[in-house]
């Protein structure tokens, strides 16, 4: 991996006496030095490979809880398994302490040295493999901060990776400033607006870096230029967006779109960016074609081919004018004199043919067959062609905006939906079929999409399906029940209740870039010793035996839910419960109520744990293994009042509403493994021997992460683990 920071001269290992020592590395020389880090060529001694190693800077100029954050970002990031995102092998510390990351060579250099200007199917397909990289990343909460050409780099494939993730964040912590308090992160060149501000960022932000690199790969300069850094930030938070050059015209739209001030303006996320480029693409081909090199070659260099032009007007206007005058009720006989604008009228049907044919029916904008249709009917009013040709682009458009529908690309629809419909319009085709055809399969579709949406209680993308349809003029009669319905639906932070049952909130099924199968509710604390206790009660359960997770040689098993070896209040969560207890809860609970209860899966579970809180420290924000906590285990160095459990809602709810999501107790999860099959997904089995535990509890220090998963025997209990179930809707 070559520097992508600031490169200089490489310095022979034999010339520095300051290299890091990395045990089974063999320094070569320094690549690149950055403000954060300096990349060196290493050997791997043990494959005999080249590779490139990043070291942070020193450890003492960073405080060990940023540090700490470093590590654990890049073990994140390490999971990331992409073939547009450039692996890290390996993450440790150094000899004397600074923490490293270890990546592949790559020797054929990055995109700062690359010309794409007159390479525009290039630049598609590069920015295909870039958003499908970034929209992976995004998927697993990872957001890059630092999408820039000298991060591009190329294998020996030449196939673009996107590289240097090192101040990446999860999404779940973009707020944090792991590296100093103020200190904005990334390159001000491409540095969204509110990345400059130091506001919350989120994968747009990636996005509007991409619209950067587009632009600048489109004409050879960036948009914005200045000396100074906050001069620059200042031009992407208020100066408008440049116009590109005439012949790159047909990229205005998605630059503007990439490239919006705000975030909600922008594209909703890299999949949908990566459609945005599908009527480009058309265009880019269309212009390759025959009457698109004539245009191009008439337009550079006129004096040379205006013979040529002359000879094809006036076999265009040899051949159309018959049919024009047939069309017109004449004679067979041709006029005295050719109409004035014919052969221009004829140049046009013929170019709205040829991009009808390639699948420009309403996009882009200045290259679509219904402008130039439109333009023959400006001229001629009375023209069939021009009238037929407009009826075959509403007939095309139909099948890819009921395409869009289904796949819930309502921008898309929204744009296309609209496009259709100020054609119909202008041309008169209000009560054609085939516009009748393109609103009532669109409304269909939509319809559709909104019932399957309420189903699974998906609210935003259920309004938005049924807000489209509104605007395609459904009638009310289909409205009104899904208006109805969606009114009724559990909304984000709105406590419900069974009869007889615990406070449960909703989990949905689309938040901050991650998509559930389908949203669930659930309970918004976990589940009580006194709750618990009510249940023992009825139903006779005997406790289980229980474990000390901390107790290295685990041998006392004489705890169980009543004595869990510290002291409880009745609204502690219950610990000392093993998995089997708590699905014999659910199942009690269910009878109780009347509605099915269960263990979350895992992703449920993480889905809600995406609503915690990240801005203060661990113990302000849930509790966790602190300064009072004994024994040489990594504690951090606060104090959240508590050295054991704590009753439920001591600390602040997500934004979902839900408590104790970080610290408390770890969490049991429906799903099943074995010890070397983690994730076996037998969530009814009852033979399984292991269960999955989550999230951190009173005893998880600065070293454990807050997503991690335990398996743990499904027959015992331990005292740091409780559960919490959900319900399906």
């Amino acid at each position: 991996m070559p520097a992508n920071d600031q490169t200089d001269r490489p310095e022979s290992v034999d010339a520095r006496s300051d290299l890091p020592r990395i045990a089974g590395y063999r320094l070569v020389r320094r690549l690149g030095l950055g403000g954060m880090a300096t990349v060196y060529l290493a050997v791997q001694e043990s494959l005999d490979r080249e590779v490139a190693i990043k070291v942070m800077r020193p450890a003492r100029q960073l405080d060990e809880e940023q540090t700490i954050r470093f590590e654990h970002e890049a073990r994140i990031i390490a999971k990331l398994e992409h073939p547009g995102i450039v692996v890290i092998h390996e993450v440790g510390r150094t000899q004397e302490g600074d923490l490293y990351y270890v990546m592949p060579y790559l020797a054929k250099g990055d995109l700062s040295v690359r010309d794409y200007r007159d390479d525009e199917p290039g630049l598609i397909a590069l920015l295909r493999a870039l958003l499908d990289a970034l929209g992976y990343a995004h998927a697993r909460g990872i957001v890059h901060r630092d999408v820039k050409p000298e991060n591009v780099l190329f294998d020996n494939a030449d196939r673009p990776q996107l590289a240097d993730f090192g101040i990446a964040l999860a999404q779940r912590e973009v707020n944090s400033r792991i590296t100093g308090d103020g200190l904005v992160i990334g390159t001000s060149a491409q540095m969204s607006p509110e990345q400059a501000r130091a506001d919350p960022v989120d994968d747009r932000s990636d996005l509007y870096s991409l619209g950067i690199l587009t632009y600048e790969l489109l004409t050879g300069h960036l948009p914005y230029q200045s000396a100074d850094s906050l001069s620059l930030a200042l031009m992407h938070a208020q100066d408008p967006i440049p116009k590109l050059p005439e012949d790159k015209a047909h990229w205005q739209a998605f630059i503007n779109r990439a490239m919006a001030k705000r975030p909600e303006d922008r594209f909703r996320n890299a999949q949908a960016m990566q459609r945005a480029l599908d009527p480009i693409e058309r265009h880019v081909r269309h212009a390759a074609g025959l009457l698109g090199r004539l245009r191009q070659a008439l337009n550079k260099r006129p004096s040379v081919l205006v013979a040529i032009g002359a000879l094809v007007a006036v076999a265009i206007v040899a051949s159309v004018l018959p049919l024009v005058a047939g069309m017109r009720g004449h004679s067979s006989a041709a006029p005295a004199a050719p109409a004035a604008g014919v052969p221009e009228l004829a140049a046009q049907l013929a170019d709205a043919q040829a991009l009808l044919a390639n699948g420009a029916m309403l996009q882009p904008p200045g290259a679509n067959a219904a402008e130039r249709f439109l333009a023959v009917l400006a001229v001629d009013p009375d023209s069939a062609l021009a009238r037929n040709g407009l009826e075959a682009v509403l007939a095309a458009a139909t099948d890819p905006i009921v395409e869009a529908a289904n796949a819930d690309r309502y921008d898309e629809v929204r744009a296309s939906a609209a496009k259709a419909r100020t054609v119909a319009g202008k041309a008169g085709l209000g009560d054609s079929p085939a516009w009748q055809a393109l609103r009532d399969r669109s409304v269909e579709a939509l319809a559709g999409r909104a019932r399957t949406h309420l189903a699974s209680a998906d609210r935003e993308q259920a309004g938005q399906a049924i807000t489209l349809m509104r605007e395609l003029g459904a009638a009310d009669a289909l409205l009104q029940p899904l208006d109805t319905e969606l009114r009724g639906m559990p909304q984000p932070g709105v406590v419900i209740s069974d009869p007889g049952g615990p406070p449960l909130l909703l989990v949905p099924a689309r938040y901050q870039g991650s998509v559930l199968a389908a949203a669930v509710l659930m309970m918004r604390n976990e589940v009580s010793r006194d709750e618990y206790a009510a249940f023992a009660a009825a139903s006779g359960r005997p406790a289980s035996r229980c474990r000390n997770s901390l107790s290295p040689l685990r041998l006392f098993d004489r705890r169980d839910w009543k004595d869990p070896g510290f002291r409880q209040s009745g609204s502690d969560p219950v610990v000392c419960v093993s998995f089997d207890d708590a699905r014999a809860y659910a199942r009690w609970l269910g009878r109780r109520t009347g509605r099915k209860y269960r263990l979350p899966t895992n992703a449920e579970w993480l889905q809600a744990e995406r609503s915690a809180a990240r801005k203060a420290s661990a113990c302000v924000l849930g509790n966790v293994r602190d300064s009072s906590a004994k024994g040489i285990d990594l504690h951090h160095e606060c104090n959240d009042g508590f050295a054991n459990t704590a009753p439920a809602g001591r600390f602040r709810p997500s934004a979902l509403g839900l408590h104790d999501l970080l610290g408390n107790v770890s969490e049991w999860s429906a799903e099943c493994g074995t010890a070397s099959n983690a994730l076996a997904r037998s969530f009814e089995s009852d033979t399984c021997p292991r269960r999955a535990v989550l999230g951190l509890s009173w005893q998880g220090g600065p070293d454990v992460d807050a997503w991690s998963v335990r398996m743990l025997p499904s027959d015992r209990g331990y005292d740091d683990v409780g559960f919490r179930l959900v319900r399906d809707l």
